[in-house]
């Protein structure tokens, strides 16, 4: 009886052990086919996006497409030419040769093939000077790692203590091995550049110029919305859109990062490249390097601006932002919007017009000051909600006052001779005379 009845409870304990496994199983396939899923559709989105139009999509398929290409020779002209024990380098050569831009592309060759020879040479000698030893193994590491930190090898000065660790203990010191080794990293660096010759990166400067008016109509908006909701809500719901103010310009924050970070290797891919562009990108870029500083300052201001009204809205003082602020505020919001437009714009900015327009922003700017506080007059609070405010607004009106000369300084920059040293010297030493 008893032994009946454990073997009972023992059945339902297996038989409760498996329903769990299997309502766990189920969950966790279920999770594994959401995640498949989930790559499935994010793939074929990015597939289309990069046969659909050129952009960083098509840019990454191009560079994974000459990565498996340059890989793939390395590796076979290395097999073909030299012995099985060094055919893995030529491909890993290739991919760490072969960067988004020819410059980086360069740079990272550079600092690998160093590091590289320096930690073959290294093994080399001390194993045929001294032989394989303990204490040339402790000698090697210690000569390995304090190789290893000069600046100038960057992120592959540890590659450094790794190949000498290889070479070190496959090579045996042997010299037909360094050489061997060295052969088959120059099969991959020669691949990786052949692959960037034959494809060189594309060079879009327009299209960041593009990016970059997209973001100065985007901040222009958001102060058309400010301006718009001031104007239509009484004392006390002018600022009931402040929170969504307050998101959009943190939102925009993002987005100037992201096209000074664009612009950034869109002037790194320009250097060495051997693709010609269809644009005059040479000057092209400096404008539009100018153009998202002055934007990411102006974001940074509007931000300001929101987080002023927001907190202001959730301090209750509204009544301190009168009809009479409102209005002239609002009006000077609607034309720094339009002096956003003149100054985003794709084409050469109209100093004439720019400047007729940030002379009637800051128009209402100059009166504000001088309105009344609140009923009595005397709200020190609203002083200063007052001031920081219009501090904001003349702030971005005397960004954008250098905006157009800034861009036009680059250009000329940009357009000046290379080396205008000797030149540049005897004009300064006859100006001072």
């Amino acid at each position: 009886m008893a032994i009946a009845a454990g073997s009972g409870v023992t059945a339902v304990a297996v038989m409760g052990t498996w329903e769990i496994r299997n309502r766990f199983g189920q969950v966790f396939m279920g999770m594994a086919g959401g995640l498949l899923a989930a790559w499935a559709r994010r793939s074929v989105g990015y597939a289309r996006a990069a046969l659909r139009s050129p952009g960083p999509e098509r840019d990454d398929a191009v560079l994974l497409g000459k990565s498996v290409a340059a890989a793939t020779a390395a590796w076979s002209v290395a097999r073909w030419l030299l012995p099985s024990t060094v055919w893995s380098f030529a491909p890993l050569t290739a991919l760490l040769v072969l960067q988004a831009t020819v410059y980086r592309s360069l740079r990272h060759g550079a600092q690998y093939v160093t590091a590289l020879g320096v930690g073959v040479g290294l093994a080399a000698g001390l194993a045929s000077w001294a032989g394989i030893q303990v204490w040339t193994f402790a000698l090697l590491m210690l000569a390995a790692l304090l190789l290893s930190r000069p600046r100038p090898l960057g992120a592959y000065g540890f590659q450094v203590v790794a190949v000498a660790i290889f070479a070190f203990n496959a090579g045996q010191g042997r010299i037909a091995y360094v050489g061997h080794l060295m052969a088959t990293v120059a099969i991959g660096a020669a691949c990786g550049a052949l692959a960037h010759a034959i494809a060189a990166p594309a060079r879009r400067p327009l299209h960041r110029r593009e990016r970059v008016a997209r973001l100065y109509e985007r901040l222009a908006d958001v102060l058309r919305d400010i301006s718009e909701g001031l104007l239509e809500g009484d004392d006390r719901v002018a600022l009931r859109a402040s929170g969504q103010w307050r998101s959009n310009a943190a939102r925009l924050s993002g987005e100037a990062e992201r096209a000074e970070g664009a612009v950034a290797a869109e002037q790194e891919n320009a250097r060495f490249n051997p693709r010609r562009d269809p644009t005059d990108s040479r000057h092209l870029l400096p404008r539009t390097r100018c153009a998202v500083r002055i934007a990411h300052l102006c974001v940074s201001h509007v931000r300001s601006l929101t987080r002023t009204l927001d907190h202001a809205r959730a301090d209750g003082q509204e009544g301190c932002l009168t009809r009479s602020f409102r209005t002239g505020y609002a009006e000077s919001l609607n034309f720094l919007a339009d002096a956003l437009e003149h100054v985003g714009r794709v084409e050469r900015t109209d100093t004439d017009a720019l400047d007729t327009v940030l002379w009637r922003a800051r128009d209402p700017l100059s009166g504000l000051d001088t309105l009344p506080a609140c009923a009595d007059g005397s709200c020190h609070d609203c002083l200063i909600l007052r001031g920081a405010l219009v501090n904001d607004a003349a702030r971005i009106a005397v960004e954008l006052d250098h905006a157009a000369t800034g861009m036009d300084h680059a250009e000329e920059a940009a357009r000046a001779p290379r080396h205008p040293r000797r030149g540049n010297r005897s004009a300064s030493s006859s100006h001072a005379a």
